[in-house]
């Protein structure tokens, strides 16, 4: 029985973004590339704009960037916001593609005045950018903490903003996005103050599950481990 062939063009893009979050698809792959690869390259030219006329390879690279920080930061995240919001999907990359850029030339600025300061990023917010430095232990064990995290999230969330209020929680704690820039993404329905008590009420619930949690165990030898290993990442 011949099965017939997807016809991605005929997709919304939120199935789109689902198929590319899922098993490898190419095909799915190279339709987000061309519905998202104009908008994303304009918004890097305009978040480029106040620091010069940016070359055109620089352009492409800044689109790569932003591919990078969407697949290998959070493709889940990408997916779980395209079902919650899916006509905010575009407002989403475009805020990745500015904060991509921001970061670029914000290091570049501070690299050739020769400050001395670290460089913080959107990249060094997210605590999953950068763990690869530490070793792969340490990286599964803090995608097993991040897991742990999402999981409290499930069972401390309730009602019909469930989703919602846990789409908030990583765009500000994986992404780096701000309560402003989330509250600005079409979907969210709600203001910068009120996104920032989101966030603060479920930092309060899941730090009460987690200590609720170890309490019962009794381990403080184990909560003194796990805290070392894990705080300095994500403060909750």
């Amino acid at each position: 029985m011949s099965t017939t062939p997807t016809q991605y063009s005929s997709l919304s893009l939120k199935e789109i973004v689902c198929l590319c979050a899922g098993a490898r698809d190419d095909e799915a792959w190279n339709e987000f590339v061309s519905r998202v690869r104009t908008p994303i390259r304009l918004m890097v030219m305009r978040t480029a704009a106040p620091w010069g006329k940016p070359s055109r390879s620089l352009v492409e690279d800044l689109v790569q960037v932003t591919y990078l920080k969407l697949w290998e930061g959070g493709r889940s995240l990408l997916r779980d916001f395209a079902l919650q919001c899916p006509e905010g999907i575009l407002g989403y990359l475009k805020r990745i593609a500015a904060n991509a850029t921001h970061d670029y030339f914000k290091h570049d600025h501070s690299q050739s005045s020769g400050g001395d300061a670290p460089h913080v990023s959107t990249s060094d917010v997210d605590p999953e950018a950068g763990i690869e430095v530490h070793g792969s232990e340490d990286k599964i064990a803090f995608h097993l903490f991040l897991s742990e995290i999402d999981e409290h999230l499930k069972r401390c969330l309730a009602g019909p903003d469930r989703e919602r209020d846990r789409t908030i929680f990583w765009l500000y704690f994986r992404q780096g996005m701000s309560a402003r820039e989330i509250a600005s993404l079409p979907g969210i329905g709600l203001g910068a103050k009120g996104v920032g008590s989101v966030i603060e009420r479920m930092k309060h619930s899941i730090r009460d599950q987690i200590l609720g949690t170890r309490t019962d165990f009794g381990d403080d030898q184990g909560k003194s481990e796990k805290q070392s290993s894990t705080g300095s990442r994500i403060a909750l």
